[in-house]
């Protein structure tokens, strides 16, 4: 199962989004609101459209891991950090160009052992210039740490891809005396701060 996203982990981020008050739905890979053989969380209110997940490079599921007992009740198992690409998408008509929505977030961090994040600077084209021209945009993403950032355009399915990475822990709890169950839960989900930041990014991104 290398690759895959448990279902455990869409389970648990749409109850992160529903406890928030947010309108937000689990669609199953067959659901005709997603993009083709992808499962998505649909977040209703906002400026982008879903949010699908994905390992980050060098993450797999079924790595880095490290256990917890056992008990004789019970053997924890947490995964992690385990580094998640955050896709939000915003749907578009298909006809993008790849240039103009390019963007990128370059940090500049100081410190020798704990690296603070001091600045940062959108490189790409068209957006990228439009992004770094809002001092609101840049206080809320270095207030709210939300980085590594980045925006790209996928014309193959007409839609364009917020992309943020974050570690997130997945716990894997087994036991039982008689019968074996094992349960799987997801934790430490980026604070529905990170969506505000979003909704500014996609609003520029619907402007172009």
């Amino acid at each position: 199962m290398v690759g895959i996203i448990p279902k455990e982990v869409f389970r648990d981020l749409l109850a992160h989004y529903q406890k928030a008050g947010l309108n937000a739905e689990l669609l199953e890979t067959d659901s005709p609101e997603t993009i083709p053989g992808e499962k998505a969380i649909k977040v209703g209110n906002r400026k982008f459209d879903l949010v699908i997940l994905k390992y980050a490079s060098g993450s797999i599921g079924a790595g880095r891991g490290f256990s917890i007992g056992p008990t004789i009740s019970k053997q924890v198992t947490k995964m992690g950090p385990t580094n998640i690409n955050f896709h939000y998408i915003v749907k578009g008509n298909g006809k993008l160009n790849e240039n103009d929505l390019k963007a990128e977030v370059k940090e500049k961090k100081e410190g020798l052992v704990s690296k603070k994040l001091v600045d940062i600077k959108w490189e790409g084209g068209k957006l990228a210039g439009l992004l770094n021209s809002d001092s609101e945009l840049k206080n809320m993403i270095m207030t709210s740490n939300v980085v590594p950032l980045k925006v790209e355009a996928d014309k193959k399915n007409g839609c364009v891809r917020i992309i943020n990475e974050k570690g997130i822990k997945i716990i894997i709890e087994s036991g039982g005396i008689f019968i074996k169950k094992t349960e799987t839960r997801a934790e430490n989900f980026p604070p529905i701060e990170t969506l505000n930041v979003i909704d500014k990014i996609a609003d520029y991104v619907r402007s172009i």
